[in-house]
């Protein structure tokens, strides 16, 4: 198995009081057992021992980084992120002081999930919100949801973003079934206890099932969110599983992005780019 790639979307906030109108960039990213995917050993350094460890090598923190520097993106739901600190030393280092990591300090085991953020451009607005709910239960190792309430500095474009990463693979189709009937429910009822209702919804939702992307379509049409990353679709995969029936790799495109109604207004179309490395 093999990933990843960044996806971004581009939002237009309008900045009050006669100041110009300024573009900022949202994307997410499944960094993948950052910084440890090495066949298991340097996941022992982080007490990580798995029966069946990952393949491949250590993230290579240098070129992770100027990839993103070369993207220039304000905001970036990360995944999979087993040091945040090193996460968040190593962005300030290459990017800047003023970014800073905000991630979900429960569940998910080793892995973390949360957004990289440029707070010279963005500012967090109250406390921010864990999930446990998607993750089934209090004892599993799934991933929690995390929501940040973000604004633009000083008077722009304030919006929910939820990060979330669904439950793995084919046969985990039906705890993601559990999981989208809960995010659902979340997403319903953030406008009612926050009394805004733009909300961006973000991350992996490895919809690697036979049914692709129709396990997310539902709830999303019922919503009435907009599909931002339907616009890489049989452009980009994101995500390669072998297919040993066919004696192939089957792509997939897994990471997506999620517009509510309201916030869509804010979205420049066709503005959707995407890179990175396996």
């Amino acid at each position: 198995m093999f990933r990843n790639i960044l996806a971004i979307i581009i939002l237009l906030p309008v900045l009050l009081y006669g100041q110009t109108e300024q573009i900022i960039e949202i994307g997410t990213f499944n960094i993948e057992w950052f910084p440890c995917k090495d066949d298991g050993g340097k996941m022992k350094e982080y007490d990580i021992n798995l029966s069946n460890p990952p393949e491949g090598q250590a993230t290579d923190v240098e070129a992770l980084f100027t990839l993103l520097k070369d993207l220039d993106i304000e905001l970036i739901g990360v995944l999979e992120i087993v040091d945040p600190l090193l996460l968040e030393e190593s962005a300030q280092k290459y990017l800047g002081t003023q970014y800073k990591l905000v991630y979900s300090p429960s569940g998910g085991g080793s892995q973390k999930i949360g957004f990289l953020y440029d707070s010279s451009v963005l500012q967090v607005i109250g406390n921010p919100q864990v999930y446990m709910d998607v993750a089934l239960k209090p004892s599993s190792w799934l991933r929690p949801a995390f929501r940040v309430y973000f604004k633009v500095i000083p008077n722009g474009f304030d919006f929910h973003a939820v990060v979330t990463h669904l439950k793995a693979y084919p046969s985990g189709w039906k705890k993601r079934q559990k999981q989208w009937k809960v995010l659902e429910s979340i997403l319903k009822t953030i406008p009612q206890e926050t009394n805004d209702k733009d909300i961006i919804l973000l991350g992996d939702f490895n919809n690697v099932s036979k049914h692709g992307f129709d396990e997310f379509k539902p709830v999303i049409n019922r919503l009435n969110y907009f599909w931002a990353t339907s616009e890489l679709k049989n452009k980009w995969t994101s995500y390669w599983m072998p297919n040993r029936s066919k004696k192939r790799i089957q792509g997939s495109l897994i990471d997506h992005i999620f517009i509510s109604e309201d916030a869509k207004i804010e979205y420049i179309e066709n503005s959707l780019k995407a890179g990175g490395m396996c």
